[in-house]
């Protein structure tokens, strides 16, 4: 079974909502079955359902008409967390908009992006998916084309010829705080989809905030994490992949993974009986799988191995690995011979 989840960092977000729309925090996150103690954690995952309660009670108790606009017009790409630096370390202008279209799973799976040429206009474009209620809103229709127009001002360094605007919603009774946040621009009113209509020029503009070393390093991380919340995984990938990027480095306990899910570990342990597996089974192959490539580094000792793994002692190491390979770990390394595991795979380095 198929579990849509985001990076618990898109909370950050909703707190800068709550603040601009003078929300209950608290009551907001209660309601939503949400622990406020995931806002930071950047290896936690939020259930889009809950995202979708959290974000539909804030739009409905808002008193504020043009609550969306007010948030997004003041967002930056930094609270865009990876994908904003992705997009912020980009040549580009245009680079940077193929980085959302590319990874906005990262934030926003629950939209579809589209970056079109019009002769001399670009048109950048997004229309919710139908799997979340509160993307229906004219909050947050608003909150996604104010976001765009300035994020692009913040990457463009201030200036963005922005030529037209398209809503999904109806027309307002003013538009005049569109006009004054988003530009005095023709606007498009019951429109299919949000689009924000700008100078194809502006996509060959270099960015000040360029930085193609960094930016490969953050790409691999966007590529990681975007594997890891893919819409096709279910309830088991997710969980492997938590162990595999913990192992050796943080408690890899069913109670240490399901606190990750926001959930408690009985229900983890059905969520994995629903994809035919076990936790138990889960650690074993993730173990199993990173023994064999650090048995390929014959400097890393024995006891060190058994340590990193999470096993209690060096024996428990070696009854496992038997219980795997059907031989012992040392009799694996040596079997090696070059330094890589039969295989194939890549030899340690964590």
């Amino acid at each position: 079974m198929a579990r849509h989840v985001v990076p618990a960092s898109i909370l950050q977000n909703l707190i800068e909502l709550a603040l601009h729309g003078r929300l209950n925090l608290g009551e907001l996150f209660d309601a939503a079955g949400i622990d406020a103690d995931l806002v930071g954690r950047p290896d936690a995952l939020v259930d889009i359902d809950q995202l979708d309660r959290l974000f539909t009670l804030a739009f409905a108790r808002t008193d504020d008409a043009f609550f969306g606009l007010h948030a997004g017009i003041n967002n930056h790409y930094a609270s865009l967390d990876l994908l904003g630096r992705l997009m912020a370390t980009s040549s580009t202008l245009g680079d940077a908009a193929q980085e959302l279209l590319r990874f906005k799973d990262l934030l926003v799976p629950y939209l579809r992006f589209s970056l079109e040429m019009r002769g001399d206009i670009a048109v950048l474009a997004c229309a919710p998916d139908g799997s979340v209620r509160f993307a229906e809103s004219p909050h947050h229709d608003d909150l996604v084309v104010a976001t765009i127009v300035a994020i692009g001002r913040a990457l463009a360094g201030g200036q963005l010829d922005v030529r037209g605007i398209a809503l999904r919603h109806a027309v307002p009774a003013d538009d005049g705080e569109y006009r004054r946040l988003l530009g005095d621009v023709p606007y498009t009113f019951d429109a299919p989809r949000n689009e924000v209509h700008f100078a194809a020029s502006a996509l060959q503009q270099r960015l000040t905030t360029a930085y193609p070393q960094y930016h490969q390093r953050v790409e691999q991380q966007a590529e990681q994490q975007l594997s890891r919340i893919s819409r096709g995984h279910g309830m088991a990938a997710q969980v492997e992949a938590h162990l595999e990027s913990r192992l050796g480095e943080q408690p890899v306990g069913i109670d240490d993974i399901a606190a990750l899910f926001n959930m408690t570990a009985r229900t983890l342990q059905r969520r994995l009986r629903e994809d035919g597996v076990a936790f138990g089974d889960l650690r074993d192959a993730v173990r199993h799988r990173r023994a064999r490539r650090l048995l390929a580094d014959p400097s890393v000792a024995m006891d060190a191995l058994a340590q990193h793994l999470g096993f209690s002692d060096t024996a428990n190491f070696y009854h496992a690995f038997r219980r795997w390979e059907g031989t012992t770990p040392g009799a694996f390394r040596r079997a090696c011979g070059s330094g890589r595991p039969p295989d194939g795979g890549t030899p340690a380095g964590d």
